[in-house]
């Protein structure tokens, strides 16, 4: 995942948890849930859930 994470343009992917590098042109919607998690659903339908680092580092890409 690091080398993927290093290769891939940094404005445009986002490691959003230890498991899951997002396109944030595919990212549809931005749920809460519980707490303090957010659920991620893609232009393909599938749900990813965020780590509550990887949300803030997706926040900072966005400018949120």
């Amino acid at each position: 995942m690091k080398y993927f994470e290093a290769s891939l343009p940094p404005a445009q992917f986002v490691r959003v948890h230890r498991s899951y590098i997002v396109n944030v042109e595919k990212i549809l919607r931005i749920e809460t849930y519980e707490k303090r998690n957010q659920m991620l659903t893609l232009a393909n339908g599938d749900k990813i859930r965020a780590s509550v680092a990887g949300y803030k580092a997706l926040r900072t890409i966005l400018n949120l």
